[in-house]
């Protein structure tokens, strides 16, 4: 089975690198390599240095239906995506013989989009896990074909989160390839009714006010944990909260007051300071 993965972030490689060992990886697809922190100096995807350590062609368009020509020819199998980044037409998806796959972090049809891990912290979910599915036009709405579940932690934050379902993706893809090369699976299309959407978040949507309930800031805290991080305004000045904790634990833990009660920040920044982390 030739496959052309498609794909950019670091949640990304783990998942790439054990298909690569085990499958006939034909090319990567990445998104352009863009300048990193506040320099103007190109930063490449963590897929290139994937792509590059094992030898495999890469791509980077700013599209990908600018490399349709190159990508028919592969004549691959199977196209599978995670966290690639781009939209992809219909076209591209015609091309591989066994059809688009795509790794979505969420139990699918809860939290379609671009940050369903961020929202199942958002709503204190107790639950998440990984679902593998067709891709379609419109955006994570295909058939599943395997699902594996993974419990949310209350100490769990979008950090610790990222990286339990990158671990979780990848102990499971070589199993759930095998079996769709072999055809041992079932689709199951989402049910419509109970789809809830996961748009992409924003600097604006980590500001906590204090007229939240403490369990609402809480949860807010652990789904912004390190990019962009939530925060509060103190005499004027943006101070990053990137972790908190319920209950006073540590003496210089920074005090919140919320509508129903205080968070303790045992992780932040003033702005032009230093970070503290106790």
């Amino acid at each position: 089975m030739k496959i052309v993965l498609a794909g950019t972030p670091n949640f990304s490689v783990p998942i790439f690198e054990e298909v690569i060992k085990n499958f006939n990886v034909v090319a990567i697809v990445s998104q352009p390599d863009r300048p990193a922190n506040r320099g103007y100096k190109l930063e490449p995807t963590p897929t290139k240095l994937l792509a590059q350590k094992y030898n495999i062609p890469l791509f980077q368009p700013e599209k990908i239906s600018m490399i349709y020509d190159e990508l028919a020819q592969l004549d691959c199998d199977l196209l599978l995506t995670c966290a690639f980044g781009q939209f992809i037409p219909q076209k591209v998806l015609d091309l591989p013989k066994m059809g688009a796959l795509n790794i979505h972090g969420s139990l699918l049809p809860k939290y379609r989009g671009a940050a369903p891990i961020q929202y199942s912290l958002l709503n204190g979910d107790q639950e998440t896990g990984i679902s593998l599915m067709y891709m379609t036009l419109k955006m994570d709405a295909g058939d599943v074909i395997k699902v594996a579940k993974l419990p949310i932690l209350e100490t769990d934050t979008s950090d610790t989160l990222f990286s339990k379902m990158s671990l979780l993706a990848t102990e499971n893809i070589t199993k759930w390839l095998s079996d769709f090369q072999e055809g041992n699976f079932e689709r199951i299309a989402q049910n419509e009714s109970e789809v809830v959407l996961s748009p992409k978040l924003n600097k604006e949507d980590a500001y906590l006010e204090t007229s939240l309930p403490k369990e609402v800031a809480f949860n807010k805290i652990r789904a912004f944990s390190s990019n962009p991080g939530a925060y509060i305004i103190i005499d004027n000045k943006r101070v990053k909260i990137f972790y908190a904790s319920k209950e006073k634990r540590k003496t210089n833990s920074l005090e919140i007051k919320f509508s129903d009660g205080s968070l303790f920040a045992e992780d932040y920044q003033f702005e032009s300071k230093k970070r503290v982390k106790l």
